[in-house]
């Protein structure tokens, strides 16, 4: 969101090697987008921005499986 990028840590993909190991699929991104988009509905924020949420986190998709 144009915010500063201060983080440090891994990067997705090494991050999320441990978890696709034990299966991590494009269900479980399509569950997390999905519960994402659920709470922030439930805190009122406006469906643009919600929908710019999914559009990162959809961004990162293949990355965090591996691809």
């Amino acid at each position: 969101f144009g915010g500063p990028n201060e983080y440090t840590g891994k990067d997705m993909r090494t991050g999320h090697q441990h978890l696709l190991e034990r299966g991590l699929n494009d269900g479980h991104v399509d569950a997390v987008i999905e519960l994402l988009g659920k709470t922030l509905r439930e805190h009122e924020v406006a469906e643009t921005d919600i929908a710019q949420v999914a559009a990162i986190a959809e961004s990162v998709r293949n990355d965090v499986l591996g691809r």
